[in-house]
C-alpha cells in the first residue's frame, strides 16, 4: 500500500499544486473581485429619543445620503442596489460636546448580512445641528376671503382648536408671529361651518414652511355666524289717556328718528320699523310735557341687537290750547360761550324746532319766527356729543310753552386761535366767549331735566 501511495510521490505532488493554481485562475477568470461605489444611500438615524426626551430638536446639516465603496466577487458586487447597503447613526452616541456622529454601514442581501465584501462609506459622520426644543401657544385668529352678501356681516366666529400648540426649535419657533385660518365668506348670507387649515405666519405676514415644526392639530373646525344689518325708522304709535282741562298733546318727539339693527338674515329682513306702543306713553291729567325713557329692544325679536345704546326718549308735548306752535329753523340756533381750541355743530338732521308760544296778553301784536332767538349756552362742555337745552327768547306778553333741547357736537379745531369771537349764528362755531343778548327768556319746566331730545327730534302730531 505504501509502496503505491509514495509511488511517483513528487508527480503527484506537482499535480495537486497545478489543480490549485489552475482552479485559483478560474475563480479569478470567472469571478473576478471587483468595487463599485454606490450613490446616494439613505441613513437611518437610530434612538433619535435620546435627544427629543431631553428637549432637543435636531437638523441633519450633511450626512443624510452617502456614497458608499464596496469592494468583492464579481458575482456579489453585481447583484447589489443601495436598498442593500443599511448604513445608520446612533444619536444616543453623540456627546455633549460633539455635533456628529458616526455612520455604520454594512451590505444586507436577502436578509442575511454579508462578510465577504469591504463596505467603506465615503462620508464617515452625520453632521447635526442641535437646538433647545420649545413648545409655544398661539391663539388662533381668523383672516376672511371675500365680503359677505351686501347689508351682511360676520357677527361672530368660533375657532376650535382656538389654540395651537407649536413645537420646534427655538429659533424656528421665534420666527412665528401668529397662527390664524382663512375663511371663505364670499357671498355668505347665511351661518356656516367648515374645516381649515392652520397657517404659521411670520412678523412680515408671509406662511412658514417648516417641517420640523410640530402642531399639535394641523387644521381648525369654525363656525361663522352671518346676520344682516339694516337702518331702520322708529316711530310712535302715540299715547294713551287725556291731559289736564285746557291742555292738549301738541305731539309725540323722539330722540332718535332711526336706527341701526343686527340680527339673523331672516329676522332682520321682516323689520322695517321699529313702532313704539301708545301704551308706552300715559298723559292723563298731566298740564306739562311727559316724558319716559323706552328700551327699543322691547319690541324686536331677542336675536336682533343695536349698534348704539337701544334707549330713546320719548316726550310727549303738552301744551295750553291757547298757546300757538311757530316753526323755527334751527339755524337761528346761537352757540355760545364755546371754549378755545374746539368748535361746535348743531345736528341738523331736522332743520325746524315747533315752538309753543302763549299769548299772555289779548292786546299783544301777532309773533313769528322773525321774532323768536333761539341759543345755547356750550360753557364748560367738552369734545363729545351733548343735549343741551335752548334759550328761547320771545317779545313781551308772549311765554314758552314747554322746554326744547337740541343735539351738539363738539369736536377739536386745530385752526383755532384763542380770543376768537365768541358768539356766531348758525349751525357751526369755533371757541371763544361771549352771551346772546335779548329780551328775558321765558320757558316752561314743562318736560323736567330728564329729557334727552336732540335737533334733530321728531314731531308726531298725536290724533
Amino acid at each position: 500500500m505504501k509502496e503505491k501511495i509514495f509511488k511517483n510521490f513528487s508527480l503527484k505532488i506537482l499535480s495537486a499544486v497545478g489543480a490549485l493554481v489552475l482552479w485559483t485562475v478560474i475563480v479569478n477568470i470567472y469571478d473576478p473581485t471587483t468595487s463599485v461605489t454606490i450613490s446616494n444611500v439613505a441613513v437611518e438615524l437610530q434612538n433619535t429619543e435620546s435627544l427629543t426626551d431631553n428637549d432637543y430638536t435636531y437638523e441633519v446639516v450633511d450626512g443624510s445620503r452617502i456614497n458608499v465603496y464596496i469592494r468583492g466577487p464579481k458575482s456579489i458586487i453585481t447583484e447589489l442596489k443601495s436598498s442593500d447597503i443599511v448604513a445608520t447613526a446612533d444619536l444616543s452616541k453623540i456627546t455633549a460636546f460633539a455635533d456628529y456622529v458616526d455612520i455604520n454601514v454594512k451590505v444586507v442581501k436577502d436578509g442575511r448580512e454579508l462578510n465577504n465584501v469591504e463596505v467603506i462609506p465615503r462620508t464617515t459622520a452625520v453632521r447635526l445641528q442641535i437646538e433647545n426644543r420649545l413648545t409655544k401657544e398661539f391663539t388662533v385668529k381668523y383672516d376672511t376671503d371675500g365680503n359677505p352678501e351686501d347689508g351682511c356681516i360676520i357677527s361672530n366666529v368660533s375657532i376650535f382648536p382656538d389654540v395651537a400648540k407649536v413645537t420646534g426649535s427655538s429659533s424656528a419657533v421665534g420666527k412665528i408671529a401668529s397662527a390664524r385660518v382663512t375663511l371663505n365668506t364670499s357671498g355668505r348670507n347665511n351661518d356656516f361651518s367648515e374645516n381649515v387649515p392652520i397657517r404659521l405666519l411670520a412678523n412680515d405676514g408671509s406662511v412658514i414652511e417648516d417641517d420640523t415644526l410640530v402642531l399639535s392639530r394641523g387644521d381648525a373646525d369654525c363656525v361663522v355666524s352671518i346676520s344682516k344689518q339694516k337702518t331702520v325708522r322708529i316711530v310712535s304709535a302715540g299715547y294713551t289717556g287725556k291731559p289736564s282741562v285746557n291742555y292738549l298733546v301738541r305731539g309725540i318727539e323722539l330722540s332718535e328718528n332711526e336706527i341701526e339693527i343686527t340680527g339673523p338674515v331672516s329676522v332682520v329682513e321682516g323689520i322695517n320699523e321699529i313702532t313704539i306702543p301708545a301704551s308706552a306713553i300715559d298723559v292723563t291729567g298731566l298740564a306739562s310735557d311727559k316724558v319716559v325713557s323706552v328700551n327699543l329692544s322691547d319690541y324686536v325679536d331677542a336675536s336682533v341687537s343695536f349698534s348704539s345704546d337701544s334707549s330713546i326718549t320719548v316726550t310727549a308735548r303738552i301744551v295750553s290750547e291757547n298757546s300757538k306752535e311757530i316753526e323755527v329753523p334751527v339755524s337761528k340756533v346761537r352757540l355760545n360761550n364755546l371754549a378755545p381750541g374746539l368748535k361746535a355743530a348743531l345736528d341738523t338732521s331736522v332743520q325746524t324746532l315747533n315752538i309753543s308760544v302763549k299769548n299772555n296778553e289779548e292786546e299783544s301784536r301777532g309773533i313769528d319766527s322773525d321774532d323768536i332767538s333761539l341759543s345755547v349756552n356750550l360753557a364748560s362742555l367738552s369734545v363729545g356729543e351733548h343735549i343741551v337745552t335752548v334759550n328761547v327768547v320771545v317779545p313781551e306778553g308772549y311765554s314758552v310753552d314747554g322746554v326744547y333741547r337740541v343735539k351738539v357736537i363738539i369736536e377739536r379745531d386745530q385752526q383755532s386761535t384763542t380770543g376768537t369771537e365768541g358768539s356766531t349764528s348758525g349751525p357751526v362755531v369755533n371757541g371763544g366767549t361771549g352771551n346772546s343778548s335779548g329780551q328775558q327768556a321765558t320757558t316752561s319746566s314743562a318736560g323736567g331735566s330728564s329729557i334727552q331730545a336732540g335737533a334733530g327730534v321728531s314731531g308726531t302730531t298725536a290724533p
